[in-house]
């Protein structure tokens, strides 16, 4: 194997195990070991430059550094002075400019059938080393292309989770949205970076792509109360997630004339835990959205216990705030108007059951107690209906007071369809602290805008 081979072989193995520093020191070495390139050696010099870079940008990538607060707007984000766009885009320009160079060489300054790079020798005075299996500059035009492909949907994914974490702050749910980005983005590069050295960029590549588009689909089929298509989406979310960090843990390459070293453990990188912090909190949506088909499969204990583990537990979040308060009920309730429902669960492909109707069109998926105020729900049904231009206010927080039977209802929106439900027998405060509070944690949560938020490290 060539000089050449083994460094590149080395810088896409330790790029796909997010050894992202030594990949520059490497190929910043080989850099300057280079002395006054001329054809072949200045497209491989310049090459391994752009590997370096292309290092460092995949490392700020996996850092999330996608985003930058501003001094008079917290919430807000912006490029950075030297944005991780403008690396990339710069390493595309790079690229091209290099694969220009190369096709312009005469077959004989070509890097095929070997030949005489200039480079430090072991005095270190400038020398020529023969390279006879030096790698064709064919192929780095090949390496040169697919990467300029894999720098452009670098860009396309950044895009993504900037709108991300916009709907993060804004609390808008456009996840189809990202859907259909995230399938164009791997439709149009998911086969344009596939030769064999590139494999454990492509591989990283497919189980980012993978996670992302599982989680986001995960997070629309909670939204349609749909239990079995969140739940296989949730569980191929975490199967890769567990498999992702591990797949490129093999013995790094050896690169000649270098004694081997001890593979230092790499940290998981900090945009993989984010998605693990995401499975969490959609994994804690699903347990309190499907609770009551959760709660018929197991022991009612073993199941609270389960919850526990979630985060945030929203089971004894809700039992917390019924113990502090003088609540009656505690209901999420889901508007079934127009969205085909049929039930949580799951069931049997031939089973149609009607569509709910009247009141039955406003089921409440969960109840803390577990029996619906049942005397209150017109009432409840009436606020939502009568109230809905309100309730469709980001956060709004709607209360009611029924005068003559000194009663007060408290409702918010969680998602479009979905609303959380306060009861009280006695006149409340339509300001009362600890509901408002606990209701903004509620319908923030569980629109998972926090998790949203934090692709922006603080």
């Amino acid at each position: 194997m060539s000089n050449e081979q083994a460094i590149l072989e080395f810088a896409f193995h330790a790029m796909g195990r997010f050894a992202f520093d030594r990949v520059k020191e490497v190929c910043d070495k080989e850099k300057d070991s280079v002395k006054n390139p001329q054809g072949f050696a200045l497209g491989w010099s310049q090459f391994v430059y752009s590997l370096s870079q292309l290092s460092q940008a995949e490392k700020t990538y996996f850092c999330l550094g996608f985003l930058l607060q501003t001094p008079n707007n917290p919430k807000a984000f912006r490029k950075k002075e030297v944005p991780l766009q403008a690396q990339y885009g710069q390493i595309k320009q790079d690229l091209d400019k290099q694969m220009d160079h190369l096709q312009r060489l005469p077959l004989s300054e070509s890097g095929v059938g070997g030949g005489a790079t200039p480079r430090e020798t072991a005095s270190g005075k400038a020398g020529v080393v023969v390279t006879h299996s030096s790698i064709p500059a064919a192929v780095l035009i090949h390496l040169g292309e697919q990467l300029s492909h894999f720098t452009t949907a670098r860009l396309d994914m950044i895009e993504i989770y900037e709108q991300m974490h916009e709907m993060g702050l804004n609390r808008a749910s456009t996840y189809d949205q990202i859907i259909k980005k995230v399938d164009t983005v791997v439709h149009t590069y998911g086969r344009k970076f596939l030769h064999p050295l590139l494999a454990p960029l492509e591989t990283s590549f497919c189980y980012e792509t993978e996670i992302l588009k599982n989680l986001i689909e995960a997070q629309l089929r909670i939204l349609d109360c749909n239990f079995m298509g969140a739940l296989i989406r949730l569980n191929n979310a975490h199967r890769r997630l567990t498999v992702w960090p591990s797949i490129n843990q093999s013995p790094e390459p050896s690169l000649p004339g270098s004694k081997a070293a001890p593979q230092k453990a790499i940290p998981t990188p900090a945009l993989i835990t984010w998605f693990f912090r995401y499975h969490t909190a959609l994994l804690a949506k699903f347990s309190l959205y499907f609770y009551d088909v959760l709660s018929k499969q197991t022991a009612q204990l073993d199941l609270k216990n389960l919850m526990a583990k979630t985060s945030p537990d929203y089971y004894q979040k809700i039992v917390a705030f019924y113990r502090k308060s003088d609540a009656l009920s505690i209901c999420i309730v889901l508007d079934t108007n127009g969205m085909g429902y049929r039930g949580l669960g799951y069931r049997l492909p031939e089973e149609e059951p009607e569509s709910p109707t009247g009141l039955e069109s406003y089921p409440a998926i969960f109840c803390y107690p577990s029996e619906r105020p049942t005397k209150h729900w017109p009432s409840v049904v009436m606020t939502l209906t009568m109230e809905s231009h309100r309730l469709s206010q980001i956060d709004a927080i709607v209360a009611v007071n029924d005068k003559t039977m000194d009663r007060t209802y408290f409702l918010a929106r969680i998602e479009p369809r979905l609303f959380v439900a306060v009861i009280f027998e006695t006149k409340k405060s339509d300001k009362d602290a600890t509901v408002m509070q606990f209701l903004l944690e509620m319908i923030t949560g569980l629109r998972c805008a926090k998790t949203l938020e934090s692709l922006k490290p603080v």
